[in-house]
């Protein structure tokens, strides 16, 4: 038999009350009444979401339906004795959240000032110039105490940036205190919220603005930088203050070094501090790539402290700093490798750009700081890393390239001086001295400067035929040279490894026409002969075997200190000089300002570009199609340089992939707005 509920849709299967003996009654009663309620909730539940249904539906008929503008309040206008008022009030003695909240409405009114999207809708007018200003720097120079101050329940006084007691207490023990753990955090989050997503937008409409104020940039990145803490609790929000940093910090207009310096100094913070280390390292190097396009003697300052900072990241965490660095590292490699294969002027200047030469010089640097220790991870790159500088500067073996392979050899021979390996320098060095147009009579200009081989990879034809570019050339490359066989002068091997370089020096000298490369090539054999000679002796009165490796790399370790050999002491004075021709260069770069040099697309030209003046047809076709050649490789450079780029954008972490195409990485979407 079936009993019925009493909620009217709900029924019980089973045996009625009447059927029970009277002893089971208490409890089957207890037993019915526990359905009844349940029967009766399950109606009501049905009821309630038959009207909920009905509402949606009303709601989306509603939104379809234009709205009515909603009556707004009158806005509030912001003038002077009012700000101050306010400052005073989170500035005194006790907390005053009211102002507070009123201060950081009226930040968020100057930084959304001009918008589109807040004409008519902002709360808050500014009477005056003068109120602008004042919230401004109050903002932007002092809130971060208050806010600390507000946070941790006492407000700071007037004109103080310091701490409260809670704070300092903290530091003195050596605990870091989290903002979120402080006593009011959770009544001002909203406000903290509100500040920090205004100042961002501040500092990335600073940073990206084509009228770029450094000083109101400075003043802001510092107040971001203190606030670094203060984002941590926010998520959402850490992305898009790393975006406007990474912004700041490589906008070569946004401020100088000194704003680059502070930007970066927030992104250490955020990748150490806010678990951003692989973004953090991701962004900076693709925006060190993008800058990375064009060398100047201005711009060489800047690219160096842009490398800098990116090396110093990756000392934070070199085992995490391996995985990216074996990545973009293999992207070079791949890059190479197309330009060998497929021997298209395409695929040659993606290699022969300052983009990939300037890539390839951060990770020369990188391993230079951080590989030295033995079980550094780092250090497994330094092989594939050689590799490619080979390659890269064995590419094109022609005079107009040289500069490029000087690049490389520069690189190589940092890399075997801090790593203490040794690398095969000599033989590119000495290719130089056997390029055919050393053989033939150069053309002699006057007024020609010797060539500024810091930022210089290419030259073009003419260029290569002038009697000051071979001159400086065989100049730099013997120098490189002796770089490299000093490096290797208090080496047990030295007497042999110099035979075969003495061997080709001295042909040189014999065969070549030109005289400085005569004399140079003969003082240096004579030099590498004496050094050889003075270590001769101390090497047959040492008492160790070549299989003692320990004792062998301490051989003449008090005279490789002292730069006591015969070698060093006239090595020495080529640095001397060479620096001082660098400086130089330098103080002559800063008196004329910054000039371009090896944009992409110039000094390209394949032909001669000596122009005698006439203006006859067969001279007016020549040119124009010297020009047209030379805009369609301007367009294949552009390409070649954006799919560069795509390649330093592409990172990922999937190492064991079988494929081997750019298109399979992904560096990260910080590059999207």
């Amino acid at each position: 038999g079936g009993g019925g509920g009493g909620g009217g849709g709900f029924f019980f299967l089973g045996s009625s009350a009447s059927d029970l003996g009277g002893a089971a009654r208490p409890s089957c009663s207890i037993f019915f009444f526990f359905f009844f309620v349940l029967g009766f909730a399950l109606v009501l539940l049905d009821e309630a979401e038959e009207e909920d249904d009905e509402e949606e539906e009303e709601g989306a008929e509603a939104a379809a339906q234009p709205r009515k503008r909603q009556p707004r309040t009158a806005a509030v206008e912001l003038t002077v004795p009012r700000v101050e008022g306010w400052v005073e009030a989170v500035s005194g003695g006790k907390t005053h959240r009211a102002s507070l909240k009123q201060l950081v409405a009226a930040f968020r009114a100057a930084v959304r000032f001009g918008d589109d999207e807040s004409e008519g809708s902002s709360d808050m007018v500014f009477a005056s110039s003068h109120a602008f200003n004042a919230v401004m720097r109050f903002s932007i120079g002092q809130m971060d105490a208050v806010l600390r101050a507000h946070l941790e329940g006492g407000a700071a006084p007037a004109g103080r940036k310091g701490s409260s007691k809670a704070t300092r207490e903290g530091k003195k023990a050596g605990k870091a205190v989290r903002v979120d753990a402080l006593p009011h955090w959770r009544a001002l989050q909203p406000l903290v919220k509100s500040y920090l997503t205004n100042l961002v937008v501040f500092v990335d409409r600073l940073a990206s603005s084509a009228e770029r104020g450094s000083e109101m940039l400075s003043v802001a990145l510092g107040q971001l930088h203190r606030l670094v803490p203060f984002l941590l609790p926010f998520p959402r929000l850490r992305p898009k203050a790393l975006r406007a940093l990474l912004r700041a910090w490589a906008a070569p207009e946004a401020g100088g070094q000194g704003c680059s310096l502070v930007s970066y100094a927030a992104v250490r913070q955020l990748a150490t501090e806010g678990g951003m280390f692989d973004e953090a390292l991701k962004g900076l190097y693709l925006a060190y790539a993008r800058g990375a396009k064009a060398m100047t003697r201005p711009r060489l300052a800047r690219v160096v402290l842009l490398s800098s900072c990116l090396v110093d990241l990756c000392g934070a965490d070199p085992a995490a700093a391996y995985q990216h660095a074996f990545v973009y590292i293999r992207q070079l490699a791949i890059h190479l490798r197309n330009a060998i294969q497929k021997t298209s002027e395409a695929a040659t200047r993606q290699v022969y750009s300052w983009q990939y030469v300037n890539c390839l010089r951060l990770w020369a640097q990188a391993l230079c700081a951080l590989a030295k220790p033995a079980d550094s991870p780092l250090r497994q790159l330094a092989y594939p890393l050689v590799q490619i500088c080979l390659g890269t500067a064995r590419l094109l073996p022609n005079i107009r390239y040289a500069p490029l392979r000087f690049q490389c050899v520069r690189m190589l021979n940092n890399l075997a001086a801090e790593l203490g390996v040794f690398v095969p320098v000599a033989p590119l060095l000495l290719e130089t001295f056997r390029f055919a147009q050393l053989a033939k009579p150069p053309k002699k200009a006057p007024r020609d400067k010797p060539p500024d081989w810091a930022v210089l990879i290419k030259v073009s034809k003419a260029d290569a035929d002038k009697w000051v570019y071979q001159e400086s050339m065989v100049q730099q490359a013997l120098f490189l040279l002796a770089e490299h066989l000093h490096g290797l002068a208090y080496d047990v091997s030295f007497p042999e490894l110099i035979v075969p370089t003495l061997a080709a020096l001295k042909r040189v000298a014999k065969a070549t026409k030109i005289v400085a490369l005569q004399q140079r090539a003969r003082r240096l054999s004579s030099l590498l002969e004496a050094h050889a000679a003075w270590l001769q002796p101390r090497r047959d009165a040492a008492d160790f075997s070549p299989k003692d490796s320990g004792r062998a790399a301490a051989f003449l370790a008090t005279e490789r200190e002292a730069r006591s050999g015969p070698l060093s002491s006239w090595f020495l004075q080529e640095v001397s000089a060479s620096e001082a021709r660098e400086a130089e260069l330098r103080a002559e770069a800063e008196n004329r300002g910054p000039i371009e040099a090896d944009a992409p697309g110039d000094d390209d030209s394949d032909g001669d570009d000596d122009s005698d003046g006439d203006d006859d047809s067969a001279a007016r076709e020549k040119r124009r199609k010297r020009q047209a050649s030379k805009r369609e490789r301007q367009r294949q450079a552009a390409q070649g340089q954006a799919q560069l780029e795509a390649a330093a954008a592409a990172g990922s972490h999937e190492l064991g992939t079988a494929t081997d195409t750019v298109e399979d990485f992904v560096l990260s979407d910080l590059e999207e707005d």
